[in-house]
Parts: structure tokens; C-alpha cells; sequence
């Protein structure tokens, strides 16, 4: 049993500006926490002449590309504009997805799902123990995990995943955040989360979880 990490992934922001370089920083550790993506991030005003480590943040307010693009293949590009031209002339480059300076975690996040493939490795995941095969969870993608008896059943979007575990084992285990336990038979993904009260919370897909008075203050 264990966390696995296939390569951790680095993130650059190409920016002359600190107040982007702040902002996408910030946004970006918020999101590796949720996601759990093992990342470093680094800033440069010098443009790569390739980049295959992870998203890159390219602001084309204060750092312009070679004209003729790059000499090898940009994996995950994120271009950053204010400029709607700017953005339309960036095509060239190919990018993943645009993003403007002032884009929230939702703009972030969604930009990041559109080049995937740049960060993937960089998952952490769950290696459960007495499972034959290769049975690897990505923790980003567990919205709960329910406890009953010497199993712990992991619910994921569209599945679940019945494995034996040690609840209170895997709580130890679990990074937090982004998982805390609501209730002695459930801990639950904080970004899975829609609403909450003293007794109850409801996720984005609908479910309710029990709040158990112990746990109320977490």
C-alpha cells in the first residue's frame, strides 16, 4: 500500500509582469492541491526553445514568441492575454487553451484539462494493498471513500472501487487537503463538496454525506 507519483511535474509561467506571475502561482498551487498533482512551479522571461515538462503560461502582453514559432513541439501552451487579437494571432503557436490575466480557479482549471496529457504523470495515486494487478486510483478523482467493515469503497465519477483497506490506515495516508473525514465511515474530496450544514453534505452530483458531531468543526 502506497502513494505513487509517476514523475513530478513542473510548471512554467513566461511573464514580465510579477502581478500575473503572483496570480497564476497562486491559482496553481490551489489547483495541484485539489487535483493532487505532485508540482513545482518557475517563472522566465526567457521564452524555451522547447518545453516538454509541463503546462506552460506564455503572456503574450509582455513576452513576445519567435515569429515563427518554436523549433520543437510546446506541450501544454497556455496562452495569457488581455488582447483578443493577441489571442487570435496565438493560434499559430497551436496553445491547449487562453486564458486571461485576471482568470479565476474555474478558468485555470479548465485551461488545464484541455492539455492533460502535459500533467498526468504528476497524479497522485493510491496503490491499495490484497488487489491483484496493477489497480492504480488517481486521488484527484475520488470524490468520497465510505468505510464498511474491512473495506473501504472509493467513489469516483461514473465508478466505485470496492478494495480492503484500514480506514483508519488510509486516513493517515491521505493527503489533507484536500480529504478530510466528515463522518467515521466517510471521508470526502473538499472540492467535491456543493453545500454543507451541521448534519449533512450535499456534493455537486446530488449525494448527502452524514456529519458526525465529532467532526463537525473539521
Amino acid at each position: 500500500m502506497g502513494l505513487l507519483c509517476k514523475k513530478p511535474i513542473c510548471a512554467l509561467i513566461c511573464t514580465g509582469s510579477d502581478a500575473l506571475a503572483n496570480h497564476i502561482l497562486e491559482l496553481l498551487l490551489r489547483w495541484a492541491r485539489g487535483a493532487c498533482v505532485v508540482l513545482s512551479v518557475v517563472r522566465t522571461e526567457d521564452i524555451p526553445a522547447q518545453w516538454d515538462e509541463g503546462p506552460l503560461f506564455l503572456d503574450m502582453d509582455s513576452v513576445e514568441p519567435p515569429e515563427n514559432g518554436w523549433s520543437g513541439e510546446m506541450t501544454g501552451l497556455i496562452v495569457v492575454s488581455q488582447d483578443a487579437g493577441r489571442a487570435i494571432r496565438s493560434y499559430r503557436l497551436h496553445p491547449a487553451a487562453f486564458l486571461k490575466p485576471d482568470c479565476d480557479a474555474y478558468a485555470l482549471a479548465q485551461a488545464l484539462s484541455a492539455c492533460e496529457d502535459a500533467w498526468q504523470q504528476g497524479r497522485l495515486c493510491l496503490k491499495p494493498p490484497y488487489r491483484p494487478g496493477a489497480l492504480h486510483l488517481a486521488l484527484g478523482s475520488i470524490r468520497y471513500i465510505e468505510a464498511s467493515a474491512h473495506y473501504c469503497i472509493f467513489e469516483q465519477k461514473g465508478r466505485s472501487v470496492r478494495v480492503r483497506f484500514a480506514a483508519g490506515e488510509l486516513e493517515e495516508l491521505l493527503p489533507k487537503p484536500p480529504f478530510v473525514r466528515c463522518h467515521r465511515s466517510y471521508l470526502v474530496h473538499l472540492d467535491a463538496i456543493a453545500d454543507m450544514s451541521y448534519t449533512t453534505l450535499t456534493l455537486r452530483d446530488g449525494a448527502c454525506l452524514p456529519v458526525g458531531r465529532t467532526y463537525v468543526q473539521t
